[in-house]
């Protein structure tokens, strides 16, 4: 298996556990869970910026930041998706939720 289906498939699966962790934590959102998922999702966007370059995945390094801001892109669709779709609660404490 070549570097660059091993960054793709690294990618789609760090996004898929992004929004599967959102359906984890959407019951416990306002007690903790929204700063867990915030907390993952800041570290998978951290690792998916950074995989283009440990991959060495394209062969100049414009390509490789092309690829890094993919992911980024590709990363922040996920865990928006994820927020919603699993209806997690960001507003907590205003005594009707």
């Amino acid at each position: 298996m070549s570097r660059e289906s091993v960054a793709f498939i690294g990618a789609a699966v760090i996004a898929t556990a992004t929004v599967a962790l959102a359906y984890v934590v959407a019951p416990r959102a306002c007690e903790g869970g929204l700063e867990v998922y915030i907390w993952c999702g800041g570290a998978a966007l951290l690792l998916l910026v950074a995989m283009p370059f440990v991959t060495h995945n394209g062969r100049s390094m414009l390509v490789r930041v092309a690829f890094a801001l993919a992911f980024l892109v590709f990363e922040v669709a996920a865990w928006l998706s994820g927020l919603f779709a699993a209806n997690v609660r960001f507003i907590c404490g205003l005594g009707y939720l």
